[in-house]
């Protein structure tokens, strides 16, 4: 069913409210004038018409809103036996799970101009009382700017009193109801002002509160008159405009995308079949669509104010190559490409392709001519080159699970964008889900899937927005309405951004960042933090805030988000209580609030030398801080809050609850495996009991409350699944040494492969890559090594076997790269050296183990990728990665097979700098079936110790195994 519908309902307590106006004679003037306005076009003779719905036929004709999660349908149909009068009435049965439950039921009418004659009234029977009947007025010449429809708002007329009988309810529109709903109407949609001419019916509902079990309501004999029709030209028009494609008005000024007058930030999902209803709920106003010409689909997302992007046509040669549009042009583009947003090239296009690229812009741009569309193409490198070609360009990194931080993926994004043309207009994609190497693994050998947590799609987000990106893009492989392990909450939360950055969106679309900068969070002026989130950040650096001002013409509004280290893999608790930073350049007489989807909250401030300090109660991951000198912004921005607080406490609360339900899961299995943590179970309750209390905000409709306690539920889940990560991973020379447990959701599946690595035989094995200890260049060759190196002239390269520093032997493997003469590098995003083991047989079932040593004496710079070190079957997304000097250091890698081939063991140097690697050992062992039982050798840690603390045995295996 579909979800409850948000209606601004008047009752009697609005009409106390209009009585008790001091200017009383202001109202019977303003009714008079408005009254007049109204009926001015329909002063002549009308032939009175009644409209009669008497539900007499077999075919069910009412929509149903209401929450499937609380409520369940058991029946709708026409009865002929108990109806009112005549042959039939349409009949309900529901069954709530709890009191207070809100259901609407609606019918669609003949449209009906709205004046003092109108009597609507309809036969209801329910077997509880408090069923009110409503109608909705449409305000046809006041468009809403959020939804780019009509204004509607509700009449509400009785209230059913009469329990298990029919009674008729009635609903009249005098003048003095017109008027005394105008009046509080036009103030809801302020400081807009209310157009209410030619504004008329045209549905019909029943509004009932459930209670808990069942409830019967049955509607008959539904009655209007006498009708006066609406304008026809302008139901005809509004009606084909909802069912046409649309054709936008687009333009850029500068950096703005101006989408039919309006700033528009586009956020983008790709189509994976979902249902477009999906898209509805959660809310992207773009989608991406698999082909243009699939006209149903385009048309569907258009009525639901969704715009499609796609990949535009192109003529190729007969070896598959773009021609140039003055060798192969296309056809002009006519009606089967309306309600199409903008073109979309694709993602990843590396720099070779540019020419193709070239010849396809060129194409598209000359076919283009009449509605003159956009460009987006998402790029690998070479920004300045490609910012030439295209209006929109994509700058990504997919950074999760990855040895790649988030600050460091901020800083990328910063350098990349900084390198395009001033003025472009940047898009990033975004990840929700892991990379395809880790599906495949999973799926290969039957594993549960790997999950990407909610506020890790999160801060990605609002990272991206304090870089300046102009618009986001959520990718997914996976539809989004997938079932499984982290799925629900990825809906969850791409719903619950989507209505942050509607919010934002003025700011967002029409403003610039002018000052990034960052604040330590640890020592932000007076933070503070509960002791299990403080015995935890000891283990860990410095937490830091990224902050992003960004100016518009509605003020300015401050973006901030958490800086964590590994958050990439397991975030941790990402938020401080009394919070508070220093910012400049802020005006003296602004005031501040906090933008929350469920209020808007008036901060603290005080002028300190370099700043205003602004104090912030209660930091949770990130943050919007509006600064506005206008009252009439925070009013604006109020009112949107209001229609959208509800839900977003709804939203918080099911996140809460679903990832709830996941932690507990693995908590469960890795306490069953003996590697449980002694403050988890206490962690679990206090999360549950704040859950429990955010069910009870949300009935009593304390939606801010309800989102603080879900939020806080979730902080202590977050220190719990980072504390078991921390103590799987601490004797790990990185995290994505084991692909298992590079996330929370597969840390059971890397305790069980430890298990079965202490099961081995400790007998010697020699290395499969007999070379790898690099002692013999003319070995190597024989043996099968490739070399690659840059072609770039930004860069002079030395690579060799060097004698001097080695860790073993007389040889190591040595690369280095400095700049070309003293010059400093610009860029570089291409390997400068590159080696690779020759071809290594492997079989599903095997552990491939890598291990050796490495030193950098001075910190990697130039690029994000520094030195890395991946296998050919899981890629480079789980590769083992250095940035920052280091004496030798032992490292290695153990991924387990799950498919038989050729594998290779590359490293890379990429940017400037200098490393030496020893001693690589490359082995295989045999593993029995990952899809065993529990071990049951391993008991739980019962001692109130280091959080970080677990079983002895499974440790020492792991030790055991790495030596």
């Amino acid at each position: 069913m579909l979800q409850p519908v948000q209606f601004t309902i008047l009752s009697d307590q609005a009409d106390s409210v209009v009585r008790n106006r001091c200017f009383s004679s202001f109202v019977c003037v303003l009714q008079g004038f408005l009254l007049a306005c109204i009926f001015s076009t329909s002063s002549g003779s009308v032939q009175a018409e009644e409209y009669v719905d008497d539900f007499d036929g077999d075919e069910i004709g009412c929509r149903l809103y209401f929450d499937e999660k609380q409520v369940q349908l058991k029946l709708q149909e026409r009865t002929k036996s108990l109806a009112f009068s005549g042959m039939g009435a349409e009949r309900f049965q529901f069954v709530a799970a709890d009191n207070n439950v809100s259901l609407v039921i609606e019918t669609a009418v003949k449209p009906t101009r709205v004046f003092e004659e109108l009597r609507i009234s309809a036969a209801v029977f329910c077997n509880r009382p408090g069923t009110q009947l409503a109608a909705r007025v449409v305000f046809p010449h006041q468009i809403d700017p959020t939804t780019k429809e009509p204004v509607t708002r509700l009449f509400v007329g009785q209230t059913l009193t009469e329990v298990t009988k029919w009674q008729e309810l009635k609903l009249t529109t005098t003048d003095s109801q017109i008027g005394k709903h105008l009046i509080l109407w036009r103030a809801s949609l302020k400081p807009q002002e209310l157009d209410p001419r030619e504004m008329y019916i045209d549905r019909v509902y029943l509004k009932q509160t459930l209670g808990k079990g069942m409830t019967e309501i049955m509607l008959d004999n539904l009655r209007m008159s006498p009708i006066v029709e609406p304008e026809t030209e302008w139901l005809n028009q509004s009606q084909a405009e909802a069912n046409e494609p649309r054709k936008p008005t687009i333009e850029f000024q500068l950096d703005r995308l101006i989408v039919e007058g309006r700033p528009m930030f586009p956020v983008i999902v790709p189509y994976q079949h979902e249902p477009v209803e999906l898209f509805k709920q959660i809310g992207p106003n773009v989608v991406w669509v698999d082909n243009y010409l699939n006209r149903n689909l385009v048309n569907q997302l258009n009525r639901e104010r969704i715009w499609a992007t796609a990949w535009p046509p192109s003529v190729k040669s007969e070896n598959g190559k773009i021609l140039d549009a003055a060798q192969g042009s296309l056809a002009p583009f006519g009606e089967e490409t309306d309600g199409v947003l903008f073109w979309n090239l694709g993602v990843r296009i590396d720099p070779t392709s540019h020419q193709q690229l070239k010849h396809w812009v060129h194409q598209v741009k000359t076919s283009d001519r009449e509605q003159r569309r956009p460009i987006l193409a998402d790029v690998t490198a070479e920004e300045t080159i490609f910012s030439r070609d295209v209006d929109m360009l994509g700058i990504s990194k997919h950074i999760l699970q990855t040895p790649y931080s988030l600050k460091a993926y901020s800083e990328h994004l910063k350098r990349r964008m900084r390198r395009a043309q001033p003025g472009t207009f940047v898009i990033s994609w975004l990840q929700t889900e892991p990379s395809r190497e880790i599906a495949d693994y999973r799926k290969g050998i039957g594993l549960s899937p790997a999950s990407v947590e909610p506020e890790q799609i999160r801060l990605q987000t609002y990272h991206s927005l304090c870089a300046g990106c102009k618009g986001l893009g959520y990718w997914n492989w996976t539809p989004l309405n997938a079932e499984g392990p982290g799925f629900e909450e990825r809906r969850l939360v791409l719903e619950q951004l989507m209505t942050e950055l509607d919010l934002l969106e003025p700011f967002l679309a029409g403003g610039e960042v002018i000052d990034k900068f960052q604040v330590s969070l640890s020592n932000s002026n007076g933070s503070k933090r509960n002791p299990i989130q403080q015995n935890l950040l000891e283990t860990s650096s410095e937490e830091e805030l990224s902050c992003a001002l960004i100016r518009s013409e509605h003020g300015l509004v401050i973006l901030m988000s958490t800086l964590e280290p590994d958050s990439q893999y397991v975030p941790g608790p990402l938020a401080a209580n009394d919070l508070k930073i220093l910012v400049r350049s802020l005006p003296e007489s602004a005031f501040l609030w906090q933008i929350t989807p469920t209020g808007l909250w008036p901060l603290e401030t005080s002028r300190k030398a370099g700043g205003t300090e602004i104090r912030i109660p209660r930091f949770n991951m990130t943050a919007a801080l509006m600064v506005a000198t206008d009252q009439g912004v925070a009013q604006e921005m109020e009112r949107k809050i209001q229609q959208i607080q509800s839900r977003a406490a709804e939203l918080s609360l099911e996140l809460a609850e679903a990832k709830f339900e996941r932690v507990q899961k693995i908590d469960s299995e890795l306490n069953e495996l003996g590697v449980g943590l002694s403050a988890g179970s206490h962690l679990l309750l206090q999360s549950h009991r704040l859950i429990e209390e955010s069910r009870l905000s949300l009935k009593k409709q304390h939606y801010h409350q309800t989102r603080d306690n879900a939020e806080m539920a979730c902080q202590l889940l977050r220190i719990l699944q980072r504390t078991h990560w921390q103590n799987a991973v601490q004797h790990l020379s990185s995290p994505t040494s084991v692909p298992h447990a590079v996330c929370f959701q597969t840390l059971p599946d890397y305790w069980k492969l430890i298990e079965l690595l202490g099961q081995q035989e400790d007998s010697p094995r020699a290395s499969l890559v007999h070379t790898a200890n690099f002692e013999d260049a003319d070995s190597m060759r024989v043996e099968g090594w490739t070399r690659d190196v840059t072609s770039s002239e930004q860069v002079a390269v030395y690579d060799a076997l060097d004698p001097s520093h080695v860790h073993e032997g007389d040889y190591c493997l040595r690369m280095v790269s400095v700049p070309t003469e003293n010059q400093p590098v610009v860029t570089i995003d291409e390997p400068v050296v590159r080696y690779e083991t020759p071809a290594i047989p492997v079989k599903a079932g095997e552990l491939l183990h890598v291990t050796g040593w490495i030193r950098i004496p001075r910190p990697l710079t130039s690029s994000l990728e520094g030195f890395r070190i991946y296998d050919t079957q899981f890629g480079s997304a789980n590769a083992l990665q250095w940035t920052q000097e280091t004496e030798w250091k032992q490292f290695e890698m153990m991924r387990p097979i799950w498919k038989q081939e050729d594998v290779h063991i590359v490293m890379e140097l990429y940017g400037l700098g200098d490393v030496a690697i020893d001693h690589v050992q490359i082995k295989t062992i045999t593993l029995p079936n990952m899809q065993r039982g529990p071990i049951a050798s391993l008991e739980p840690d019962t001692e109130e110790d280091s959080p970080t603390k677990t079983s002895q045995k499974a440790l020492d295996l792991l030790k055991g195994f790495l030596k």
